[in-house]
């Protein structure tokens, strides 16, 4: 029976897997892309000379790029598009002499249509002809709602709109077919001229190294979005819904996502190790999405706080992931880089979802609409797991179990069928080694390993998210915003502002990328917790002296710089260094939980806690983490 079971569930892997392999994200948001161009169009553009036929225009132009993007090429795009913009030309025409000569009736209309049908099979375009009779059906339909309408203008904005998603449409495709061209070009990066295999750890980059780089990226973007955004909800829920909010309260619902990302990590890291990576990657963003939507449609402050908690949850199981699956997969010289150029790419996060929220609120200029910035984490945890739909299990996990040949498998998925498997071969079966356990990992050899990696994770993770999340709360408290209007554009000015200062993040990892493989890890967490402390008291000086508000902006960015050149991103890449593979999901989610377990407690100790984990670095690291080579460049730990 169990064998039935067992060959039943692998034949439903096995549709499902070929299912998903029809997937192509990249084509879904080029897509979605051109239909939105296309819905603009139609309700901006043409929508300015006459707002009442908008959406008639917006469906026109939708349709345009949907007939286009289904052609099988750029080439036979071309020929339909050529078809469709003839076809809109002849029906607007002669809706236009139709309009000169008559007001709209129904037998005026079918006797329009049976003279353009005609027409089209004269033209022996019949069959692609549809087009005419559609634009000629709703510019008449038009004519009927608005009988104010001139004519000219009438037909001239149909031909505008169906053109326009044509070319929309054509131009997407010629990006598409260009896109798979230079995608053809990576994959066949770094093969050998004699046709031999190539070892995935000395090989050259190639697009499947890429490619793992961005979809593993994606969890940081959304976790550090995630942040940003809760910094611009709590004070327009305060002002819109809830004035009697309460500090506590406020500090609540700012927790509740760290909280769930401290348990996610931990969990979902634990469960990975057992169970594989490949499901909670994908598992993930599918919970995210869902308790983004939720928090959306059920917009009180309780449903808020648990939605937070259920999509910290989702991030926090991506944490565990991330640098695990890059740190597998890229060349042995580029697995540091790479996994600091993950962590990196959270700066992307706070920089776009500052930037979104600040045009977002622009547009709207009321406060009443805060929970439809969750939509935006809605759309990143849609990317995430169409991105993640397509994706291979873990190499490094499948070796570990003994599971040879799938591990090949997927390194060929990954890497391409010329690639064989690198040091991950010398991975002990885990079956050969005790069972790992909670008490295992806790025990006195990984004792180090835990607050090496996990008291200054959370001393980060104190500045990161106290200071990030509540940003824009603090640039209004210190004065810094410019506005002088009333307190919903005081909010509108913070986000800006936190947006410039958001790009100091930024320029701190890229100033920490550029230094990590030259100094020494403990010394760059060192030196980093000290001056983004210096950046602090610069910030409290400005402050309690009544200095220029640009010393306090010199302290915020100070701060962000050297935390994020630092701590921010070496926590990130120390725990791959130090746990063995079999612990390495579970390490990696306890570490990330301490850094959420510190970012829970507040901002009122940041300086001090800060220094802590300067001296936990400088004392503790050296002791944990492997020794700098003989150059001085650290390198990765290799397991065993």
């Amino acid at each position: 029976m169990g064998n039935i079971v067992q060959s039943v569930w692998s034949r439903i892997r096995a549709a499902q897997g070929k299912a998903m392999s029809r997937v192509h994200p990249f084509v879904l948001l080029v897509s979605c892309l051109g239909i939105l161009l296309a819905y603009l169009t139609g309700m901006y553009a043409t929508g300015s000379f006459h707002s009442t036929s908008r959406w008639m225009g917006a469906m026109l132009a939708c349709t345009s790029v949907v007939v286009v993007l289904h052609m099988p090429g750029y080439k036979e795009a071309l020929r339909a598009g050529w078809i469709r913009v003839l076809g809109t030309f002849l029906g607007a025409f002669v809706a236009y002499l139709y309009l000169l000569v008559l007001p709209f009736s129904v037998v005026g209309m079918l006797l329009a249509v049976f003279v353009l049908e005609m027409f089209c099979m004269v033209l022996n375009m019949y069959g692609s002809g549809s087009i005419a009779t559609i634009t000629m059906l709703i510019i008449l339909l038009v004519s009927k709602m608005s009988p104010e309408v001139d004519p000219a203008v009438n037909c001239a904005l149909r031909f505008f709109e169906a053109t326009v998603g044509v070319g929309v449409g054509v131009a997407l495709l010629w990006i598409i077919e260009r896109w798979n061209r230079w995608r053809r070009k990576l994959l066949a990066m770094g093969r050998s001229s004699d046709g031999n295999p190539v070892d995935m750890d000395t090989m050259p980059l190639r697009w499947g190294h890429l490619r793992v780089l961005i979809v593993a990226s994606l969890g940081q973007v959304t976790g550090a979005g995630l942040a940003t955004i809760v910094g611009i909800v709590i004070p327009m829920i305060q002002l819109a819904a809830h004035p009697e909010l309460s500090p506590a309260m406020q500090g609540v619902v700012a927790a509740s996502s760290l909280v769930g990302i401290m348990i996610g990590a931990v969990l979902f890291g634990a469960w990975s190790d057992r169970k594989g990576y490949l499901f909670f990657f994908r598992l993930c963003p599918a919970i995210i999405l869902c308790a983004a939507l939720f928090a959306f449609f059920a917009d009180s402050v309780h449903s808020l706080v648990a939605s937070l908690f259920v999509m910290g949850m989702g991030i926090g199981g991506g944490y565990s992931l991330d640098s695990d699956y890059i740190s597998e997969i890229m060349p042995r010289r580029l697995r540091l880089m790479m996994v600091g150029v993950a962590k990196a790419s959270s700066a992307i996060g706070n920089i776009v979802m500052a930037a979104a929220g600040f045009y977002l609120l622009r547009v709207w200029n009321t406060p009443e609409h805060w929970n439809r910035l969750l939509l935006l984490v809605a759309v990143m945890a849609i990317i995430m797991l169409l991105c993640r739909i397509r994706f291979g299990q873990s190499p490094g996990w499948l070796m570990s179990h003994g599971r040879t040949e799938e591990a090949e498998r997927a390194v060929r998925y990954f890497l391409g069928p010329d690639v064989h498997p690198g040091e991950i071969r010398s991975r002990s079966d885990r079956r050969d080694r005790p069972k790992a356990s909670w008490g295992g990992l806790f025990s006195r050899g990984n004792a180090r390993r835990i607050v090496f990696s996990g008291v200054p994770w959370a001393c980060e993770g104190f500045g990161v998210y106290g200071v990030g999340v509540f940003l824009p709360v603090l640039i209004m408290s210190l004065g810094l915003d410019p506005s002088s209007a009333g307190t919903f554009d005081h909010i509108v000015s913070s986000v800006k502002m936190s947006t410039y200062i958001n790009m100091f993040v930024l320029l701190g990892f890229v100033a920490g990328l550029f230094l990590v493989n030259r100094i020494y890890h403990v010394r760059m967490q060192t030196w980093g917790f000290l001056l983004c402390a210096a950046g602090l008291a610069l910030l409290l000086a400005g402050h309690e002296l009544h200095l220029s508000k640009w010393t306090i902006i010199a302290g915020f960015m100070i701060f962000e710089l050297f935390l994020n050149a630092g701590p921010h991103l070496v926590t990130f890449i120390i725990p791959p260094q130090i746990y063995p593979v079999a612990d390495r999901g579970a390490g990696s989610g306890l570490a990330a939980a301490f850094g959420k377990a510190g970012a829970v407690v507040g901002v009122v100790i940041i300086p001090l806690l800060l220094k802590s984990g300067a001296a936990v670095t400088a004392f503790v690291g050296r002791k944990a983490l492997p020794p700098a080579a003989a150059g001085g460049s650290p390198e990765l730990r290799h397991d065993r």
